[in-house]
């Protein structure tokens, strides 16, 4: 599955690295995962301080509802072996290691030692999406939840007539959240309904009401923590809990 991002030939597992016949070595980390990223800079992708806040919020069950529809999903499709793109902390991942293979990818390195230290079953890799050290043709299906579509890398790894699932905010979700933000609040736009080189076989809106005690750590995890203006910043931080509106979009693509 792990191709060398070097040299590109296969990687072999040995017994605490990967390696490949050119002899290009990767560390297996004490928390189980492989750093196999080119981009060697000190901080990429989410910090402690994001992952943190992430998680905090993510392990409350908010989400939950979705986690168990993308499972459904993937077990309805029969997919054996599954890419989770841009996993973070792998709240997705860690549920879907437990119906089939599963590996996480994300350039996080704090997000990535977070998942695979919580999550045994899977296999994670700090790298990025959009040049994925995988082999072509290599998963039956790939997951791209509130990330960005790595399109052209999904269609080389994925086999043909493999599923690609793509999750997005719905039209009215974190309503209440945006309504404190700004003076105008808009809908959310729908996802494009096509994609290059795939087919689209089905669209899902689920939606749950919830309350939230702490919206600021609900905040932290969406793009509006960085472009909203302060009053409506200050309004969030005094808030002590709201009912909120949690809405996404499930799109289901096969490759043709």
């Amino acid at each position: 599955m792990l191709i060398c991002p070097i040299c590109h030939t296969p990687l072999e597992r040995k017994e605490h690295t990967w390696e490949c016949i050119h002899h290009h070595s990767f560390d297996v980390a004490k928390q189980g995962y492989v750093n196999l990223s080119m981009k060697q800079k000190k901080q990429q992708g989410d910090n402690k301080e994001m992952v943190k806040a992430r998680t905090a919020f993510l392990e409350q069950g908010y989400y939950d509802f979705l986690k168990a529809q993308v499972v459904k999903i993937i077990q309805s499709y029969h997919l054996k072996t599954i890419v989770d793109t841009g996993c973070g902390q792998g709240y997705y991942t860690s549920a879907v290691s437990k119906v089939c293979d599963v590996w996480g990818i994300d350039l996080s390195k704090d997000a990535i030692q977070y998942a695979a230290k919580k999550d045994k079953l899977g296999q994670y890799i700090v790298a990025s999406i959009f040049s994925m050290p995988l082999q072509f043709n290599g998963c039956d299906g790939v997951l791209s939840i509130f990330v960005p579509y790595a399109t052209n890398e999904i269609r080389r790894i994925i086999k043909t007539n493999g599923i690609w699932i793509t999750v997005g905010p719905g039209p009215h979700h974190c309503w209440e959240l945006k309504e404190m933000l700004y003076e105008h609040v808009k809908e959310n736009p729908m996802p494009n309904p096509k994609q290059k080189g795939f087919s689209h076989e089905e669209q899902k809106i689920i939606t749950s009401k919830q309350w939230v005690d702490d919206v600021w750590d609900l905040l932290e995890m969406t793009p509006y923590r960085y472009k909203s203006p302060i009053d409506g910043l200050q309004r969030v931080k005094a808030c002590t809990g709201k009912e909120i509106t949690f809405e996404f979009v499930i799109d289901v693509w096969r490759k043709l």
